[in-house]
């Protein structure tokens, strides 16, 4: 139980910067992706945030690629729902590069372009999450295998206490067997002493 509430504790603790990453994107339409698409020369800081978007989905990170990707009518519900517990960390390493620096910050990127700061924000929190989950993801496996062990062991309680029960029942009528015969001797000995 301590290994579960450690574990949820700390994804909780990952939760808000999600949960705020999806927020920014859920605003996002069209409108702000055309705007991403129109640059032909992005400012720098937009490039770097699409370079991070496109390795964590896995693609060529060149502008030509960007605008690619971002003409694909899907690409909002791939960035959505992209599975957040599964990164690869040759992934997250390949994108450490980018957020470890100084202007890979969601309210700076937002001042040139929306979408980009919403962006930027979304590859933080996965970069986050990923994070948290490696330390947590361990504690999952052990409460798992405890969970197990505890299953096993109340499992072979449960049986224990039914082969009891048997037990009991058996003793129970042997006791009463026992009794039984014990009167009728008692019965047949006074008879005896009777005559």
């Amino acid at each position: 139980m301590k290994l579960a509430a450690d574990a949820d504790s700390e994804l909780k603790q990952a939760e808000p910067a999600l949960i705020a990453a999806q927020s920014a994107l859920e605003k996002l339409d069209k409108k702000y992706i055309a705007e991403i698409k129109a640059f032909t020369n992005p400012p720098q800081d937009v490039q770097i945030v699409m370079s991070a978007v496109m390795i964590v989905l896995g693609k060529e990170t060149s502008w030509a690629s960007v605008k690619k990707e971002l003409t694909d009518s899907a690409f909002l519900k791939k960035i959505m729902e992209y599975d957040k517990d599964n990164v690869p960390a040759a992934t997250l390493k390949k994108i450490e590069k980018y957020t470890k620096q100084d202007n890979f910050k969601p309210a700076y990127v937002e001042r040139i372009s929306m979408a980009a700061g919403a962006l930027c924000m979304w590859v933080q929190s996965i970069e986050d999450y990923s994070k948290v989950l490696k330390v947590v993801a361990p504690k999952r496996a052990r409460k798992a295998m405890a969970e197990e062990q505890l299953k096993k062991k109340i499992e072979f309680l449960e049986n224990l206490e039914a082969e009891f029960q048997k037990l009991a029942a058996r003793l129970a009528d042997l006791q009463a067997n026992f009794d039984k015969t014990n009167a009728e001797m008692e019965a047949f000995k006074k008879e005896l002493d009777d005559l």
